[in-house]
């Protein structure tokens, strides 16, 4: 990550941004909240997070690391707060202090993930449309290592990868456009190394949101 700060409101954050909550001490997965609404000089409300069908038990005092993507600047975020109230009327939500400063960080495009992503790869074999399926098993911002047990295609080949991904529990369908850079075979088929060729701005975002999620490099 290349990191720098800004100011919390200029992110011009708006209700319905997902946050992901880490509370001091505990072990468990990442808790995910919903912004709700900020002021300055106030306090940041979100909503309490859900485990198992009920609202988090949280305390005033207690210390929380929140994390999100911000699509304004295609940004990973972080800071560190504490929550001044929890409450669980008119529904469960919880007062933070809000930060003055927002850890911001580019994602690399060398950063790569491991994933686990079933795609469908379209391509022409002899000027005729062919299509297969295959899984992603590395994932970056400029391309992908995919697994098959057979392709028509060779070195150099433009072909169409369409998957889905899962961004703040939002499934996207991602069309992406990519050259055979390498074509190995293995134990029980082939790997493929990929080189992106177009990425849709949105779907660049996406992307980026997705693979953070996955190496939880902030």
């Amino acid at each position: 990550m290349e990191e720098n700060t800004v100011d919390f409101i200029d992110l011009k954050l708006v209700p319905g941004q997902v946050f992901q909550l880490e509370f001091d001490g505990y072990t468990s997965d990442r808790d995910k909240a919903v912004l709700i609404g900020y002021r300055r000089n106030g306090s940041l409300i979100v909503s309490t997070p859900i485990i198992q069908g009920v609202p988090a038990n949280v305390k005033s005092g207690e210390r929380v690391t929140i994390r999100f993507f911000s699509s304004r600047t295609s940004s990973a975020c972080a800071f560190q707060t504490e929550i001044i109230l929890a409450s669980k009327a008119p529904y469960p939500h919880i007062h933070l202090k809000l930060p003055d400063k927002v850890l911001v960080g580019e994602v690399r495009r060398s950063v790569r993930a491991e994933v686990q992503v079933v795609t469908k790869v379209d391509y022409f074999l002899d000027l005729e449309p062919n299509s297969t399926s295959a899984k992603i098993v590395d994932l970056s911002m400029n391309g992908a290592r995919m697994l098959g047990r057979k392709f028509d295609f060779k070195v150099d080949s433009d072909i169409m990868l369409d998957f889905k991904i899962d961004v703040s529990d939002i499934e996207l369908d991602l069309k992406v456009k990519a050259r055979v850079r390498s074509l190995t075979a293995i134990e029980q088929g082939f790997a493929v190394g990929l080189q992106f060729e177009e990425v849709a701005p949105q779907e660049k975002i996406a992307l980026q949101a997705f693979v953070l999620s996955k190496v939880n490099d902030l």
